[in-house]
């Protein structure tokens, strides 16, 4: 069981969502804020930003086990990036060079990461964010001196990346907008299939409305929505309203006449610290502890110089349970492979014994392997043919190849005796030619055939159409025809 905390600091509040996870799933605890009634140009800021972060805290059943903050989004660049599907394994190498050339500071001082958020057979489009690395320092100094350090940065309005498995279903198969008006920013995000594939900060918030110059903001929000479509395909059905103007119906009529989109709010789960109608204040809170169950990469500039402490530190604590795991793996592994050994062994003992068999009873030897087997296969058979060498197939085979082709025969009786041995016999054959020099021709090819003697010509007769019928009888005799077949073997 683990509790994590999403916290969202803003210049006027700040803001904390408490999710327990557990194996079997998870469940949002708490929801606590608490006001910094403080400005830039303040010298206690650190210390008001330290009592508010403790008093949010506090409100938890117990300190969470891992925080998760962000980064403000005005202090980064969130772009999309298309790259040639065959670099994505590369991409990390690859994209510092793709965004040199449009960013407005030098890469190589920059904390740089990616997500895919699109792919098609030649193309990854990713989405990349490249951020100073002293914004980055800053940004972790001022919540380490304010008692957390968190363990991992989110950055921006991609910050709502988790809202996909906090809210499951209700995001499932659409494609939302996720606008977040803060004081002096706002951020704008689209989620697809719950997964932020687009993410931008455009200047201008409360500051802006206050000041009477809200159509500036709405100027602003429609040029990134334009930008958004002309990169994305994907046509967003509804905006969601998150941080302190989500309570406001009037907010969310102004957002869909800017954008022609209904405008409603995120269904968080329900728990104490939050009623119905200013739980979606926490929209972005509970989206940073949401990370936590999250599936596949997201955007965290807590990377190289700048990784978590505390991810080490949670290691090291457990490093005897890992290494007991370690050992239980490795002992299944080794008993498995153990009873596959003994299987294939019993398998293999009981396929020799048949080989060994059947070997003997065909092959008079036993063969002990498969190639022995073949060996003996290979050398010949050593057993009689049970099949006589010569029978009445092939004294069909004899007369037909023996009929010339320009002789038109037509065989009206023939018998056929044949000894066991097909050694011995005679056949006899009653046909229908076209003269005496036909049946002679044909008698003359019989002859021919090693097995055939003791021709006799029967009687000839004239059938119809001047043709003739005749009687032959011929000895079957292939005593000759072995002895010489076994010379040449």
């Amino acid at each position: 069981m683990s509790l994590v905390l999403g916290l969202e600091v803003t210049p006027r509040v700040v803001r904390g969502a408490f999710l327990r996870t557990t194996l079997r799933g998870s469940e949002m605890e708490r929801y606590a804020e608490a006001p910094l009634p403080y400005s830039a140009e303040s010298e206690s800021e650190e210390g008001l930003l330290a009592a508010a972060i403790a008093q949010v805290i506090s409100e938890g059943a117990r300190p969470p086990d891992r925080i998760i903050a962000a980064l403000n989004g005005d202090a980064a660049s969130l772009r999309l990036i298309d790259l040639p599907a065959g670099v994505e394994k590369k991409a990390a190498e690859v994209l510092p060079g793709e965004l040199g050339a449009v960013l407005p500071f030098d890469v190589e001082d920059a904390v740089v990461d990616y997500q895919i958020v699109g792919r098609d057979e030649s193309t990854i489009q990713l989405m990349a964010v490249a951020v100073p690395r002293q914004n980055v320092a800053n940004r972790l100094r001022e919540l380490q001196a304010a008692g957390v350090d968190p363990r991992e940065l989110a950055v921006g309005a991609a910050a709502f990346d988790g809202l996909g498995a906090l809210l499951g279903e209700p995001l499932e198969g659409k494609t939302v907008l996720v606008i977040d008006v803060g004081p002096s920013s706002t951020d704008f995000a689209v989620l697809t299939n719950g997964r932020c594939t687009f993410a931008r900060t455009v200047s201008g918030g409360m500051d802006l409305v206050e000041s009477g110059a809200r159509a500036d903001l709405g100027a602003s929000l429609q040029r990134t929505f334009a930008s958004y479509r002309a990169q994305r395909s994907e046509a967003p059905s509804l905006i969601l309203l998150s941080g302190e103007t989500a309570p406001m119906e009037s907010a969310r009529q102004w957002l869909t006449e800017q954008l022609g989109l209904e405008c409603d709010v995120a269904p968080l789960p329900p728990a104490s610290g939050a009623d119905e109608e200013m739980r979606p204040k926490f929209t972005k809170a509970a989206a940073l502890a949401a990370r936590a169950i999250s599936r596949g990469k997201q955007l965290d500039l807590r990377q190289g110089e700048f990784a978590s402490q505390a991810a080490a530190s949670e290691i090291r604590k457990h490093l005897r349970l890992i290494a007991v795991c370690f050992t239980a793996v490795v002992l299944s592994f080794a008993v498995s492979l153990m009873a596959r050994y003994r299987v294939a062994r019993a398998e293999n003992e009981g396929l020799t014994a048949t080989l060994e068999e059947v070997s003997k009873d065909l092959l008079v030897e036993e063969a002990h392997s498969a190639l022995h087997a073949r060996e003996l296969l290979t050398a010949g058979p050593r057993i009689d043919d049970p099949l006589p060498r010569f029978d009445a197939y092939d004294v069909l085979e004899a007369i037909s190849v023996s009929i010339p082709d320009d002789i038109q025969h037509d065989t009206r009786r023939l018998l056929i005796e044949i000894d066991d041995d097909g050694d011995h016999g005679r056949f006899e054959i009653q046909g229908t030619v076209g003269s005496i020099a036909d049946r002679d021709r044909m008698v003359d090819a019989l002859k021919a055939h090693s097995c055939f003697a003791d021709f006799q010509k029967g009687s000839i007769s004239t059938a119809v159409e001047d043709r003739k019928d005749y009687k032959l009888s011929v000895k079957v005799d292939c005593d000759e025809m072995a002895s010489r077949a076994g010379k040449e073997k």
